[in-house]
C-alpha cells in the first residue's frame, strides 16, 4: 500500500486553529477525509463494442497501454461559514498502473464533522514541481513536465481485423468544481471520529462521445473517426492528422452535435483535433459517475 504525504492549508487560519474552530462551530466533533484518484474501467479495461450505453456502438474496440494524468489542488468549502480546505500538491499518475482502490492523494485530519458542500480539483498542465507516485515513474512526471501535458495516453482502436494505433498528449488543463455524486448530492459529509473517502474519477471514453457534455452524460460512444482521420492509412493516427481531419467528413451532424466545440488552433476552422481536445476538458468526474459541472481552462 502506498502512502502519500499531503498537507492541508486553511484559509485565513493555521491548520490547528482551523480544526478547533470548525469542531467547535459544528458541535459534532471532527473526522478525516481521504482523497483517492481513481481511473474509470474504460482506462484500465478498455472500451468494448456493443449496444449498452457504455459500449462503442459502431463496432470498435479501444485498448490503452499507457495513461498519464496530472492532477491535484484538491479543495473543499462550506458555503454556510466559508471555511475552506485545500491541498495544493500536484501529482503525475500512471492510471494504467493504478492500485485497485486508486491512488491515495492525500488525507486531511481534524476536519469538522459537517457537510462540506463544495468540492473541486484540477487537472493542470504539468509544470516543474509536479511529482510522481509509485508505481508511476519519475521519468513519467519528467515527460509530462517537459511537454506541459495534462494528459497523455497511448493505445489502439481495432475493428474487423484492422488496428490503428495512437499516442496523444494534450495541454488541456482544466479545473473541476461543484462536484456532486451521481445522485446529485454536492460535496461530502465528514463523519464524527470517522473517515469519508472522496474519489475524483478520470474517464477514458469522453473522446468517443457524440457531443460535448455539460452535466449529465446523455451521449452515444462512436469511434469511426479514428479510421477516417488516419489520412495516410498507415495504421498510426497522429495529432497532426487530427488537426487536418475535416469534421464534416469524420464527425457528421447527426449523429454528432458539435455545440460547444471551440477552434483551439485559432485558424478559423474546426477540426477533429478541436473536438478531441474539447472532450479532454470534460473527463474529470466524482465518485464514479458524479459530475463536476463547473469547469475552467487552466493555462
Amino acid at each position: 500500500m502506498r502512502r502519500w504525504s499531503g498537507f492541508v492549508t486553511i484559509a485565513l487560519a493555521l491548520t490547528a486553529a482551523f480544526g478547533c474552530s470548525n469542531s467547535a462551530s459544528s458541535g459534532g466533533g471532527s473526522g478525516s477525509v481521504q482523497i483517492f484518484v481513481v481511473p474509470e474501467d474504460s482506462i484500465t479495461n478498455g472500451i468494448e463494442p456493443g449496444e449498452r450505453p457504455e459500449n462503442l456502438q459502431d463496432g470498435w474496440t479501444i485498448a490503452y497501454s499507457r495513461y498519464l494524468v496530472t492532477v491535484g489542488n484538491f479543495r473543499a468549502r462550506r458555503t454556510d461559514t466559508d471555511d475552506t480546505l485545500s491541498d495544493p500538491a500536484i501529482w503525475v499518475l500512471d492510471l494504467k498502473a493504478a492500485p485497485t482502490s486508486g491512488y491515495v492523494a492525500t488525507e486531511l485530519r481534524d476536519v469538522a464533522a459537517v457537510r462540506w458542500d463544495k468540492f473541486g480539483y484540477d487537472v493542470p498542465n504539468a509544470k516543474p514541481g509536479a511529482r510522481a507516485l509509485a508505481p508511476t515513474k519519475q521519468a513519467d512526471a519528467d515527460f509530462m513536465i517537459a511537454n506541459g501535458y495534462s494528459i497523455y495516453f497511448e493505445g489502439s482502436a481495432a475493428k474487423d481485423g484492422k488496428t490503428i494505433g495512437f499516442a496523444w498528449g494534450f495541454a488541456a488543463g482544466t479545473s473541476y468544481d461543484d462536484c456532486a455524486t451521481a445522485d446529485g448530492v454536492p460535496g461530502f459529509a465528514v463523519p464524527t471520529s470517522g473517515t469519508v473517502q472522496l474519489k475524483p474519477t478520470l474517464h477514458g471514453d469522453h473522446q468517443y462521445f457524440d457531443n460535448v457534455t455539460q452535466g449529465v452524460e446523455i451521449t452515444r460512444r462512436l469511434a469511426q473517426w479514428v479510421e477516417t482521420c488516419d489520412l495516410d492509412a498507415n495504421g498510426d493516427l497522429t495529432l497532426d492528422e487530427l488537426r487536418r481531419c475535416d469534421v464534416v467528413k469524420a464527425l457528421p451532424q447527426p449523429p454528432y452535435d458539435l455545440t460547444g466545440v471551440r477552434d483551439e488552433d485559432g485558424n478559423g476552422k474546426l477540426s477533429v483535433y478541436d473536438f478531441v481536445l474539447g472532450q479532454m476538458r470534460t473527463f474529470g468526474d466524482y465518485q464514479g459517475d458524479g459530475e463536476c459541472p463547473t469547469r475552467a481552462t487552466l493555462r
